[in-house]
């Protein structure tokens, strides 16, 4: 420890911490920031409260505080301690605690002070998780306002595409060397008929044999493909020389402790990991890494709400970091399973997960915090907009905010359980249901399931829910079940009320418990094995599955996958339609649905019952009042678009002046015309001229020349005719058309010898769209398209003018057209006029 790069820097981190609340420091790997620094720090006079020091990842976390305990000769939870979710060893003497980030945003919410703790050390912050980005901006937001005297470090690999010192620029900067020998980069791509895995199996084991000293690490992106390359090596790797170890989040930690764990009986270890294993997490003994240059990227999908894990290939700064790892103790060898030519084409880096994810919880901590939107923290990067707007929506929906975005105390309540909010939800309305009747075990039901949901080694049996409750009597959807009935009644209720909750669970009970958590994911059957789901898209069961064919499902999980239209469910329940009338009938709401019937060719109007997207059933309407008939006229608009109005170009042409006018940004408010604005405000502009149209035929007639050209006020018509007029006065007495294209260019068409005189192109709108002329022949023919008319004087007319000249012998084709008087006649009409 005492020959690691980053002690030549603790003099310099010593006086900055002296000095300074607000320290970056930039630290490549080996260079023991992850260790030498938070064990020396314990010692140090500058910092004599508590440190919290934050690892993205929870192996991470328990790897480095076991660790660095060790170097003190304590045991865990003595000074040095960790937290993460599910686990703990800490206690009153505890000074240094390794946490993940969400448990220190939990921790600034329950107490804004942080009573205790001095210092919070950011580890891999370039890594870029939504609970980094969250916890840097609570701890900066408490270091502004209630704790000026806490410190802060940031650390990380590189500090390249991360804008921290935007957020931090009084921070004093330092910079450590790594401590890592050099690794030797081979590239050996897959070949254009061969299945990636299999050629990963073939190359280890080749780099094992090429390469007879030292482990091997191999990066994958998930642990269905460790699981499946781990089974192909079992059977080409002699279990006497060789330990095939899997390494991922969701193992047991006994199980990671010896994927990390230094080889033994002589035994060479073959590390099968995620990319868990990129940054912090040490692990003994590795010479040899085999990259995939795959990762599982999860996207999540504002228009359907969920997140869609895909395959993709990893960025450049984790190539880098991946390499490293094979050169922590000596010279190393990194195979790179792509081609070297393919390595300039990677991402800098990876985008950050603020960008990409599900905003549903950031948003609750958000509103616990007090803020209304995301971007009144600061944060690193500002959030997708569309996936924030789906989270607030969610949290309105599920009253754990109100339409303020201010926290209600459901959410208040739902924050404390410490789950996804759908979860907590559903968790919170079950036990108020059984407060009211404790007939039915509900609360501990509701555990049960959240266990089972979001329980992360889940094996796949089938769609159907029921099938996995029996999970929850041991492992870790049982422990996740304790958990949550610990938290919501304090009561610490265990194994006995979970087996009688699976016991006596009754499909029905399970449907509405998901129906709580998953409003937009109630499902009605279409086709054969489709369902709409109530946020209005489509999902797919297995066709031999024991749900499908049931009429109506709650889905509680399903991902989406590339190339695919819908959605594949993977765990359900079934649901009875009664329950809309009983314990779901605040998710139903009333519609008249008004439209046009093709094969009637008359306008109809349903009283419908919903839930968000699904008709749960509908009435006709016999006689439609004037208010339905317009509805009915605005949904066949919507349904068929602007086109079935049969718009003129006139109509055409004043909407594309109209954009133009925008885009040009002419002085005043231009309304905007195009097909959406338009769709979105049909009551407003066609609302007040259908009070008596009755017919398709009324419909067409209308004048919408007059009806948009309206939408203008006077000033605004004036300004159009004068700077995008619909002709061009020539100096001949014509008024040349101009039409205005789709592409923005406006075209005047008018015959060459009307354009003589003429020293450059006409320009409108304040001289910012040139105009391009489109010259005639005497018979109207095209001759050239030009915007530059001096040019084309210059040179193209001298060829139009060899050419034309004997065709039209008695029309003007002058040696000097740009000094030549325009004329609309021939030669002797010009000179008898004249």
């Amino acid at each position: 420890m005492n020959s690691l790069p980053i002690q030549h820097l603790f003099p310099a981190l010593q006086s900055a911490l002296a000095s300074s609340s607000q320290l970056i420091l930039q630290a490549p790997t080996g260079a023991g920031k992850s260790t030498a620094l938070p064990l020396a720090l314990l010692d140090w006079p500058q910092v004599s409260g508590k440190i919290l020091m934050l690892e993205p990842r929870r192996m991470a976390a328990r790897n480095v505080a076991h660790f660095i305990a060790k170097q003190r000769g304590e045991t865990i939870g003595n000074t040095v301690g960790f937290r993460v979710r599910g686990e703990s060893k800490v206690s009153a003497n505890t000074r240094l605690e390794v946490v993940t980030e969400g448990v220190l945003t939990r921790m600034i919410q329950q107490d804004p002070e942080l009573s205790g703790y001095e210092l919070i050390i950011f580890d891999e912050i370039h890594e870029r998780h939504l609970t980094t980005d969250l916890g840097l901006a609570l701890a900066l937001e408490l270091q502004s306002s209630f704790r000026d005297d806490l410190k802060i470090i940031a650390m990380s690999a590189t500090l390249a595409g991360l804008p921290l010192h935007g957020l931090m620029p009084n921070a004093v900067t330092l910079e450590s060397e790594g401590r890592s020998y050099p690794v030797s980069i081979e590239y050996r791509a897959v070949g254009a008929q061969q299945e990636w895995l299999v050629h990963m199996a073939q190359v280890i084991v080749t780099a094992l044999q090429q390469h007879p000293q030292g482990s091997l690490l191999a990066f994958l992106p998930g642990q269905g493909e460790i699981n499946r390359l781990a089974q192909q090596l079992s059977t080409r790797l002699d279990p006497k020389e060789y330990h095939i170890a899997p390494l991922y989040g969701s193992l047991p930690a006994a199980q990671q402790d010896s994927a990390i764990a230094p080889a033994t009986d002589g035994r060479r270890n073959v590390v099968l990991s995620t990319n868990v294993a990129e940054s912090s997490l040490t692990i003994e003994g590795i010479t040899l890494v085999v990259d995939s240059g795959y990762k599982r990227q999860a996207s999540f999908n504002p228009k359907t709400g969920v997140t869609r894990l895909s395959l993709k290939r990893i960025s450049q700064s984790s190539s880098a970091q991946r390499a490293g790892r094979a050169g922590r103790l000596c010279p190393g060898h990194c195979i790179r399973l792509w081609g070297q030519e393919d390595q300039g084409r990677l991402l800098q880096a990876d985008e950050p997960e603020i960008v990409l994810g599900d905003l549903t919880s950031m948003v609750l901590d958000g509103a616990y915090w007090g803020v209304s939107a995301l971007t009144q923290l600061p944060l690193l990067s500002p959030p997708s907009a569309a996936n924030e707007a789906v989270a607030w929506s969610l949290l309105t929906q599920l009253q754990l905010v109100d339409e303020k975005r201010k926290i209600t105390a459901h959410g208040r309540a739902a924050y404390q359980l410490g789950c996804h909010p759908r979860l907590a939800h559903m968790l919170l309305t079950a036990q108020q249901w059984q407060q009211a009747d404790s007939s039915t075990p509900l609360l501990a039901l509701a555990a049960v399931l959240a266990g089972v949901i979001e329980s992360r080694s889940r094996a796949r049996r089938g769609a159907d829910i029921s099938g996995y409750l029996g999970d929850a009597r041991h492992g870790e959807s049982a422990q996740l079940a304790r958990s949550y009935l610990t938290r919501i009644d304090g009561q610490g209720r265990g194994k006995g009320d979970l087996a009688q909750a699976i016991s006596q669970a009754h499909p029905d009970d399970i449907s509405v418990l998901l129906a709580l958590a998953f409003p937009d994911r109630i499902a009605k059957a279409r086709g054969v094995s489709g369902y709409q789901l109530a946020a209005g898209v489509g999902v797919t069961l297995n066709t031999d599955d024991s749900l499908s064919g049931a009429p109506w499902l709650v889905v509680a999980d399903f991902q989406e996958s590339q190339g695919q239209s819908s959605g594949r469910v993977y765990l359900a329940s079934r649901l009875d339609p009664a329950c809309f009338n009983d314990s779901l009938k605040s998710l139903v709401t009333e519609h008249i649905d008004c439209g046009w019937d093709d094969n009637q060719a008359r306008f109809y109007a349903l009283r419908q019952r919903r839930v968000g997207a699904v008709v749960i059933d509908q009435q006709p309407i016999a006689q439609l009042d004037a208010a339905q008939i317009k509805q009915a006229i605005y949904g066949l608009i919507r349904a068929k678009g602007l086109a079935m109005l049969n718009l003129d170009d006139k109509v055409t042409q004043l909407r594309q002046r109209v954009a133009l006018a925008r885009q040009y940004q002419l002085a005043g408010d231009w309304p905007a015309m195009d097909d959406e604005a338009l769709l979105a405000d049909l009551s407003t502009w066609l609302g007040p001229y259908l009070d008596n149209v009755r017919r398709l035929t009324q419909l067409q007639a209308l004048d919408f020349y007059s009806l948009l050209h309206n939408l203008l006020p006077w000033d605004l018509q004036q300004t159009l005719a004068q700077h995008l007029p619909t002709h061009w006065p020539m100096a001949t007495g014509t008024r040349a058309n101009i039409e205005y294209e789709p592409s923005g260019r406006a075209l005047l068409s008018v015959r060459l010898q009307e354009a003589l005189g003429m020293a450059q192109s006409p320009t409108l709108a304040q001289g910012k769209l040139v105009v391009t002329m489109a010259l005639l022949s005497p018979a109207q023919r095209p001759l050239a398209l030009t915007a530059d008319l001096a040019n084309f004087w210059a040179g193209p007319y001298l060829e139009v003018k060899k050419e034309m000249k004997g065709r039209y012998p008695k029309h003007l084709w002058p040696d000097d057209p740009a000094n030549t008087v325009p004329t609309k006649f021939t030669k002797k009409k010009t000179l008898s006029n004249g």
